[in-house]
């Protein structure tokens, strides 16, 4: 077994701009995870995002907006 990265180049791009549209939409809210980036594939070649860590505010700002604009048990968003 193999200890390198697997270097899809189309899992990695995926995951690039991903974790770069998800910094746009955290950014249209102020906020701001400072590790977030775009990872080497997995293993079996998924894209992965490396979401890092943050201050606990940024948390409580992120769960609170994800909270806000949670669908209802009847699947329309708040």
């Amino acid at each position: 077994m193999t200890d390198q990265p697997n270097t899809n180049p189309d899992a990695f791009r995926t995951a690039i701009v991903a974790s770069e549209r998800l910094r746009t939409a955290l950014g249209q809210h102020q906020l701001t995870l400072p590790s977030l980036r775009g990872g080497y594939p997995t293993l079996t070649g998924e894209p992965f995002v490396e979401l890092g860590g943050c201050h606990a505010n940024v948390i409580e700002q992120l769960a609170a907006i994800l909270e806000r604009t949670a669908p209802d048990p009847g699947g329309e968003a708040r």
